[in-house]
């Protein structure tokens, strides 16, 4: 038998002088942020870095004449909670600094670390005070003439076997670490993230004559002592270890006394080694431990041709000033705190564009800056603005190199 479908219920029309339900509308998606990654992003992701509003440069005719083909731009990254940070993300004009790419602590990624960090602390505090509780429970249990579960099996171990006092110290830690965990989030959220912002602020230079970078690798000396050392390496084994048996004794006599630490013995065993003119092989390694950080070093020679180029390098938000500005940490409203100074993204451009010949710069901080005012005496415009200026700038990079990061250009 063939099924008909049920009729379709009548339009429901509104009553008199009421008005018809609006039509649901979609939430407005989240605006999404503005992000600005050196590893994707093009360079010249606002304009090109000579045309650019917020540039500073010196000589002018830099990156523009047969002379300066060559030019370094500096790209002050500011924090986010700084008063320039909150100006660029507040206006379009700036955006986030994608550094989740190098080697380094990313702020983006604080409330994880804190509540990782709070919840190794309260698992800790939670296992001992978990221990505790257990061992005292049980105590005046046993004081107070009570019956504990599970009791020590050796009289003289107390009141509560191990098993319970573990069981109490896992509860513990599990509980101390949720607490933890929460407390290091809630920390987190209270500091706040201090990430970086990139704007139109940009700083080009000549280049200087010398540029140079160093690499350093530290390694540590260590010890592996003659039996592990040469087992190893492969030029002794348990089984020749048996088969050399005066070799092996005359190490075993030496290794025991000193081992034991027996009155007397290193006076013995130096004096076998002034008769045998023998000595331990220590089979020194060279272990690695870390990369170190690499310094960079600018060295430049400001002499404006004119007032108005001078203004760009002494002036009010000049050259000199940026450096300094960017430099140095910014207050808090309060003064508790000094939030960290800005960081410095550097690159090499040829012609207009990015020198890929030349190897990479990650972030830097700026930690030296000197200036002297004139090689031969202090002299200015009429002005009073300088005519001469010698200034070091001295980068330290923030993030230890791996081949990967060798293997993109740094």
């Amino acid at each position: 038998m063939a099924l008909t479908p049920a009729p379709a219920p009548p339009a429901q029309t509104p009553a008199p002088g009421a008005t018809a339900p609006a039509a649901p509308t979609k939430a407005p998606e989240p605006k999404k942020e503005s992000r600005f990654s050196r590893g994707t992003a093009p360079l010249n992701f606002l304009e090109t870095p000579l045309d650019k509003d917020g540039q500073r440069r010196y000589p002018m005719d830099v990156g523009n004449s047969e002379e300066y083909p060559h030019y370094v731009v500096f790209y002050p990254l500011v924090r986010e909670g700084t008063k320039r940070g909150k100006e660029l993300l507040a206006s379009g004009g700036g955006q986030i600094f994608d550094q989740t790419d190098q080697n380094r602590v990313d702020p983006e990624n604080g409330k994880v670390a804190t509540g990782a960090a709070g919840a190794l602390i309260g698992a800790g505090l939670g296992t001992t005070a978990g221990i505790g509780a257990a061992t005292s429970i049980g105590a005046r249990l046993k004081e107070n003439g009570g019956n504990t579960v599970n009791p020590s099996p050796n009289p003289t171990g107390g009141p509560v076997s191990i098993i319970t006092k573990l069981a109490a110290g896992l509860t513990g830690g599990i509980l101390g670490a949720g607490v933890g965990a929460a407390a290091g989030v809630a920390a987190s959220a209270l500091a706040g993230e201090q990430r970086l912002v990139i704007g139109s602020d940009e700083i080009i230079l000549y280049i200087p004559e010398k540029i140079s970078s160093g690499y350093n690798a530290n390694y540590e000396t260590a010890d592996l002592g003659a039996l592990i050392g040469g087992l190893a390496s492969g030029k002794a084994s348990l089984g020749g270890l048996v088969s050399e048996g005066s070799e092996t004794a005359d190490y075993l006599v030496r290794k025991a006394g000193r081992i034991a630490n027996i009155a007397g013995f290193d006076q013995f065993t130096n004096v076998l080694q002034a008769t045998s003119k023998k000595v331990e092989n220590p089979y020194k390694e060279q272990l690695f431990r870390s990369m170190g950080f690499r310094k960079f070093s600018f060295d430049y020679r400001f002499a404006p041709y004119n007032e108005a180029e001078a203004d760009v390098v002494f002036g009010k938000n000049g050259i000199l000033e940026l450096f300094t500005t960017h430099m140095h940490p910014t207050m808090s409203p309060n003064g508790l705190f000094q939030t960290y100074p800005s960081e410095f993204m550097i690159i090499y451009y040829h012609n207009g564009a990015e020198n890929t010949y030349v190897r990479k710069i990650s972030n830097c901080v700026l930690t030296d800056m000197v200036i002297d005012y004139g090689a031969e005496g202090f002299t200015t415009f009429s002005n009073g603005c300088p005519t001469e200026a010698f200034v070091r700038l001295q980068f330290s990079e923030l993030e230890t190199l791996t081949t990967e990061r060798i293997d993109k250009g740094y």
